[in-house]
């Protein structure tokens, strides 16, 4: 169930979402709401929109390979390695990271553009 606003009102001068005073979802889709603590619970004046869960949970990706991490990080996660069990090392193999450092690699760089300029 997907609602499209959780304000109680439709018109201008109904209520609106600053008045609320309590919210509570339940578990079949539906959304109650009080504008008073003293008053019964209501049904959100809304119809809620039924959705495809599959839609909900179909993201596309965000990268079309897994980060890498620094050098230097993946150097500290290995050296945890030596309070972990056994059974973790192989993942903490497995990340990818750089092959050098990020400082390094600057250096060289700038050097080789030192080099070029010389």
């Amino acid at each position: 169930m997907f609602y499209e606003s959780i304000r109680p009102g439709r018109v201008a001068s109904d209520h609106v979402v600053t008045d609320l005073r309590v919210i509570q979802y339940c578990p079949i889709g539906v959304i109650l709401y009080k504008l008073n603590y003293s008053d019964p619970f209501n049904e959100l004046p809304r119809r809620p929109n039924k959705i495809d869960k599959e839609d909900i949970f179909n993201f596309p990706k965000l990268h079309q390979h897994p980060k890498k991490i620094s050098f230097y990080k993946w150097n500290d996660l290995q050296s945890l390695k030596s309070i972990m069990p056994y059974d973790c090392y192989c993942f903490y193999d497995a990340l990818p990271h750089m092959d050098e450092s990020v400082r390094k690699a600057k250096k060289k760089s700038k050097n080789e553009d030192q080099k070029n300029t010389v």
